[in-house]
């Protein structure tokens, strides 16, 4: 009698471990690496890094030459698009 109760504990816990280790599983085979083109930058990284003025980066965003997004009040640009830009030059 203990010994199958104590089998019964073991399976029980065994297939927690197992649908753990699955679920686990599933999350890495799903991750997706983010590629250089899909980095967000903010306008001050930009400024900073690509030795633009924020008059520039503005610009750039008003004729529709870069992607953006507004988070909280702050402006975020594409990576791959200000290079874009940057090799036209």
């Amino acid at each position: 009698m203990i010994l199958r109760s104590i089998l019964h504990v073991l399976r029980q816990i065994l297939s927690l471990q197992t649908e753990n280790t699955n679920r686990l599983l599933d999350q890495i085979n799903s991750y997706k690496p983010i590629h250089a083109e899909e980095v967000w930058l903010h306008t001050e990284d930009v400024m900073h890094l690509f030795k633009k003025s924020e008059k520039t980066i503005y610009n750039w965003r008003r004729k529709g030459q870069l992607r953006y997004k507004i988070i909280g009040g702050t402006a975020y640009y594409l990576r791959s698009d200000i290079f874009q830009i940057l090799n036209k030059e």
